[in-house]
């Protein structure tokens, strides 16, 4: 058995307009079909929470990939932010940007800030790039690589 392809990202979200919103608006994200997910034991079994209901949302990045975004309104979360970047469980989206500093800019808009500061990169696999965090209030992260 073998793993085909990558289908999409699943990422939970406090605000699903918003957080839509910021996709499509600042990273360029086309937005496709939101739902909400018919009640039942569905999702429960899929996701192994049980009494789980949530809305969904399906983006396409620039260069094709898919991200799902999944506002849950039951059960109530057990957090109120996301991990740190260093917790056990904390995961983030990295995305290749024209322009960290403007990218990183023009997502405060949404509520987005740095999470630390930006760094050039002088070795490893994105060597000669810069690179930051950028979190919301919620910890919802995205990692910017690309020029300055």
């Amino acid at each position: 058995m073998a793993v085909l392809r990558t289908i999409h990202t699943g990422l939970t979200v406090h605000d699903l307009e918003q957080m839509k919103g910021f996709f499509v608006d600042c990273l360029g994200a086309q937005a496709g079909e939101t739902r909400q997910i018919p009640t039942g034991e569905t999702l429960g079994h899929i996701t192994g929470v049980q009494g789980a209901q949530a809305r969904v949302a399906m983006l396409t990045l620039p260069g094709g990939h898919v991200v799902e975004l999944l506002q849950y309104s039951a059960p109530p979360s057990a957090t109120v932010t996301a991990p740190r970047p260093c917790d056990i469980g904390a995961a983030h989206l990295a995305l290749e940007v024209e322009s960290v500093a403007s990218l990183a800019q023009d997502s405060q808009g949404f509520g987005f800030q740095l999470a630390g500061s930006a760094q050039f990169l002088t070795g490893g696999l994105f060597a000669g790039r810069w690179v930051t965090y950028i979190r919301d209030s919620h910890g919802f992260t995205l990692e910017l690589i690309g020029g300055p």
